[in-house]
């Protein structure tokens, strides 16, 4: 058996001592990409998100940090309120690849094959 095959998965759905910098570091990537599209500021309902290697998927619920109601563009179709991304770290720091929020399709779908090299198990649940 090669111990080597199998990429360690760590679970960042919930914060911890050992993952809080780390975590907090890509949700506020997350974050201040959507604070500039939408012009809110947002908190999150994390309810998947695995780090394995250089890659990270991330899956929630975005939620107004003031406790309003999102007030999103009535022109644009927008299903509220989930939010996906894909973080993967270059040149050991991390950027967000790709990410949509309050999307209307599954933009994701297919990404395993955009980024090969990203383990399937960040994807699973």
């Amino acid at each position: 058996m090669n111990l080597f095959s199998q990429s360690v998965v760590l679970d960042y759905k919930t914060k911890s001592k050992s993952n809080e910098i780390e975590r907090t570091y890509l949700l506020d990537l997350l974050r201040a990409r959507m604070s500039n599209k939408f012009k809110q500021e947002f908190v999150f309902v994390v309810e998947h998100f695995k780090v394995s290697g250089e890659y990270a998927w991330f899956r929630g619920t975005a939620k107004r940090k003031d406790g309003r109601e999102i007030e999103l563009t009535e022109d644009i179709a927008y299903d509220c309120c989930h939010v996906e991304a894909l973080f993967k770290k270059n040149n050991g720091k991390w950027q967000i690849s790709e990410s949509a929020a309050f999307s209307t399709d599954v933009w994701w779908d297919g990404i395993q094959q955009r980024y090969p090299k990203a383990p399937k198990e960040i994807f699973q649940e």
